[in-house]
C-alpha cells in the first residue's frame, strides 16, 4: 500500500505494528523537518499511535494548554498535539482541532481505532471492510486499498454511479467502488470490540437569524480572515499561492503578502486561446500590486493528451469539474519548487459567490421593487446561470434546483446499455438534501455536498505532486462566521460575495474589482472541437470503448456528433453543460480502462447482462 502513496509523502516512510493492527505513513515534511516529526508517532509508552495527513493550525495554543496540564512533547510537529489532546480530553479532543486533516489514532489499552476527518472535508480518508478476512483497510487514496485487498474484480457502486451521471458529483460517503467508503467530513469511524461505527463530531448548522449591519459583519470578517491566513502561513518551508483574476485566491495571496516576511510566489494557469480564458493579465496586475513574483503556467491541448490519464489515475475515480486538468498542470509546476500552496477554495460556497444565490434572492423577494433592484444588478456573465436555474424552477413545477444536472433520469434511460439500465434504474437521490429556507438549503447543500467534491479533487491533484494545498477561507472560525451571517449581508447591494469584495477593496488594485467571475475557465470546448477531436472521438465512440459497459454505442456516437455541430457552441455559457458531459464520458472511459490496465482490477456491473471491463 505505502509504495502506491509515495507521491503524497516522498520525504520519509514508516510503519508500526501492534497485534492485528498496522499503521503506515508517507511523510511530506512541512513542520519540524527533523526525524522527530516522522510518523507513525507514539506516545505514553507506545500506548497511543498516530498517523496524520494534513495540518493542525491551532496547535500552538493547544500545545501551551496541554503542556500546562503536564504533557511532554518530543517534537515541534503540529501532529503531535493530537496524541496529547486525546490523552487529556478523549474523543472530545477532535472537536477542538482547527485544521485540515485525516488521521488514524490507535488506543492500545482500549484496543480502539479512530479514523477522523476534518469538519469540511479538506483531507480525504477511505475505508473498506474486507468481507472475507474481516480486515479494516484505510488509506488517503483508493488505489492503496485496491492493492491491499488484492482482488482482481470489483463491483461498481450503482447508487454512486447514478449520482455521478446525474450531477457529476458523489454525495455523502460514496465512492464508485462498492464497499469503499469516503469518511464524511466532520465524522469519525470507531473500530473496537463493539464493532465498527461512524459518528459525527461536527455538523454544519445555520443558527437563528441575528441581524447585524453590513459594516459590522465586514469588520468581523476582516479580523477573522487575517487571523486565518496567519495561521495558514505556519510552516518550516516556503509557502506559495495560487493566483487568478478571481477574488478569492488573489485576496488570500494579497493578505499573505501583508503577513509573511516576503510575498508568496504566485502560480497562475494561462492558455494560448486568450480572451475569456486569459486570467494572467489580472493575476499579473494583482501580483505587481503586492510585489509577488508570478509564475505563469502555460496549458494547452497537448497537456490533455499527455496528462489526462495521469489526472484520472490521481483522482482514483471520475470527479467533478473539467478545470481539474488545469489545476493538475499548475500544481505540477508549483510542486517542482514548493511543498505548500494557498488557495481560495470556499469563498463562493460560504459567502454566496455563485449566481444561483442571486436567483434564490430573486425567487424569495416579496416586492416588485426588490425584484427590479436585483434584476438591475445582474451582470452579463450572470445571465445564463440565472436563466438556467429560474428555468429549472418553472419546469420543475416550482421546485428550485440547487445543483445543475447533466443527465436527467429520462435522458439517462435512453443512454444506458441494457445491462446498465437494469442495474442503474431509479433517480440519483443526490443534490438538495437540506431543509429550511431556500438560502439555508443552498448554503448547506454547497457545504455538505458540493464543496467536499471540489476539495477531494484539489487534494488529489496537488498531492499527486507532493504539494499541500491550504484553504484559509475554510478555517473553522470563518466557517462558523459564514454560517451565522445572513444572505442580506452576503448579497449586500445585490452584489455576489459582497463581504469578500469589500475586503478586496483594501488589498487589491481598484481595476481588479471590475473583473467578471470566471472560475478558472478551461478552453476544453475549443480543444474538443479542434486539436483534440480525433483523440476524444477514439476514446468515446470506438466499438470497443470501455464506455460500452455503461452506455449504448449508438448513443455515444450520436452524442459526440451532436456536440461537434451543436449550435450552442456559439454561446459559451450554454455550451458548458454539454462540454461537462464530454468531460464526464472521457473521465469514465479513462477510469474504467486504467483500473484494469494499471491496477489489474476488472470493474463489474451486474444486471440482465453481466459484463466486465
Amino acid at each position: 500500500m505505502l509504495p502506491l502513496l509515495a507521491h503524497r509523502g516522498p520525504d520519509a516512510a514508516g510503519t508500526w505494528n501492534s497485534g492485528d493492527i498496522t499503521l503506515g505513513h508517507r511523510r511530506l515534511a512541512i513542520n519540524d523537518l527533523s526525524p522527530a516529526g516522522n510518523q507513525p508517532m507514539l506516545a505514553y509508552e507506545a500506548q497511543l499511535a498516530l498517523v496524520v495527513n494534513g495540518e493542525i493550525y491551532n496547535y500552538a495554543p493547544l500545545r501551551r494548554e496541554l503542556e500546562a496540564a503536564g504533557a511532554v512533547f518530543r517534537s515541534n510537529s503540529d501532529s503531535e498535539v493530537i496524541l496529547h489532546a486525546y490523552r487529556q480530553f478523549g474523543a472530545k479532543a477532535f472537536e477542538r482541532l482547527n485544521g485540515m486533516f485525516a488521521f488514524a489514532l490507535f488506543d492500545v489499552a482500549a484496543q480502539r481505532l479512530f479514523l477522523v476527518r476534518d469538519r469540511i472535508g479538506i483531507k480525504p480518508v477511505y475505508h473498506y471492510s474486507d468481507p472475507q478476512s474481516g480486515a479494516l483497510l484505510f488509506a488517503s487514496e483508493i488505489k492503496g486499498i485496491l492493492a491491499a485487498a488484492g482482488r482482481t474484480s470489483w463491483p461498481i457502486n450503482a447508487q454512486a454511479l447514478r449520482q455521478y451521471l446525474g450531477r457529476q458529483n458523489l454525495a455523502g460517503d460514496a465512492s464508485l467502488f462498492a464497499g469503499i467508503g469516503l469518511l464524511e467530513p466532520g465524522s469519525m469511524l470507531i473500530d473496537d470490540a463493539a464493532g465498527t461505527r461512524v459518528e459525527r463530531y461536527w455538523k454544519a448548522v445555520v443558527p437563528a437569524a441575528n441581524a447585524r449591519s453590513f459594516s459590522a459583519d465586514a469588520a468581523e470578517f476582516s479580523l477573522l480572515f487575517g487571523q486565518s491566513v496567519e495561521r495558514h502561513l505556519l510552516s518550516d518551508v516556503p509557502v506559495a499561492s495560487y493566483m487568478s483574476a478571481g477574488f478569492d485566491s488573489t485576496l488570500v495571496a494579497s493578505r499573505a503578502a501583508s503577513l509573511a516576511p516576503q510575498p508568496p510566489t504566485a502560480y497562475t494557469g494561462t492558455f494560448g486561446e486568450g480572451g475569456w480564458y486569459d486570467e494572467l493579465s489580472g493575476a499579473r496586475l494583482a501580483a505587481g500590486h503586492i510585489g509577488a513574483p508570478i509564475v505563469p503556467v502555460m496549458i494547452g491541448a497537448d497537456d490533455m493528451i499527455r496528462h489526462f490519464d495521469d489526472l484520472i489515475r490521481a483522482l482514483d475515480e471520475p470527479r467533478m469539474g473539467l478545470g481539474a486538468i488545469s489545476q493538475f498542470m499548475v500544481a505540477k509546476a508549483a510542486g517542482c519548487s514548493h511543498k505548500v500552496i494557498l488557495s481560495g477554495h470556499g469563498g463562493d460556497e460560504l459567502f454566496s459567490g455563485y449566481p444561483v444565490f442571486k436567483a434564490a434572492a430573486l425567487v424569495t423577494q416579496n416586492t416588485l421593487a426588490g425584484r427590479l433592484r436585483i434584476l438591475r444588478s445582474v451582470r452579463l456573465s450572470e445571465v445564463p446561470p440565472l436563466v438556467y436555474f429560474l428555468g429549472r424552477q418553472v419546469l420543475g413545477g416550482g421546485k428550485f434546483a440547487v445543483l445543475p444536472r447533466l443527465f436527467s433520469p429520462n435522458a439517462l434511460k435512453r443512454a444506458l446499455s441494457p445491462g446498465a439500465a437494469a442495474v442503474l434504474g431509479g433517480n440519483d437521490d443526490t443534490g438538495d438534501t437540506a431543509h429550511g429556507s431556500l438560502y439555508e438549503r443552498l448554503l448547506l447543500t454547497y457545504i455538505n455536498s458540493y464543496l467536499p467534491g471540489l476539495l477531494v479533487v484539489e487534494d488529489k491533484v496537488s498531492m499527486a505532486h507532493a504539494l499541500e494545498t491550504r484553504t484559509p477561507l475554510l478555517d473553522n472560525e470563518l466557517v462558523d462566521f459564514a454560517l451565522r451571517t445572513g444572505p442580506e449581508n452576503k448579497l449586500h447591494g445585490e452584489q455576489l460575495k459582497a463581504i469578500i469584495k469589500n475586503e478586496a477593496r483594501t488589498w487589491l488594485p481598484p481595476e481588479f474589482l471590475s473583473f467578471p467571475k470566471r472560475g478558472f475557465p478551461t478552453p476544453l470546448a475549443k480543444w474538443l472541437r479542434g486539436p483534440l477531436r480525433s483523440w476524444a472521438e477514439a476514446r468515446i465512440t470506438a466499438p470497443d470503448s470501455a464506455l460500452t459497459l455503461i452506455f449504448r454505442h449508438d448513443f455515444l456516437k450520436q452524442t459526440f456528433a451532436r456536440y461537434q455541430s451543436s449550435w450552442l457552441r456559439h454561446l459559451r455559457p450554454l455550451d458548458d453543460i454539454q462540454t461537462q458531459r464530454m468531460w464526464m464520458l472521457l473521465s469514465l472511459e479513462s477510469w474504467l480502462r486504467q483500473t484494469r490496465e494499471v491496477h489489474g482490477v476488472n470493474l463489474e456491473l451486474s444486471g440482465n447482462e453481466t459484463r466486465q471491463v
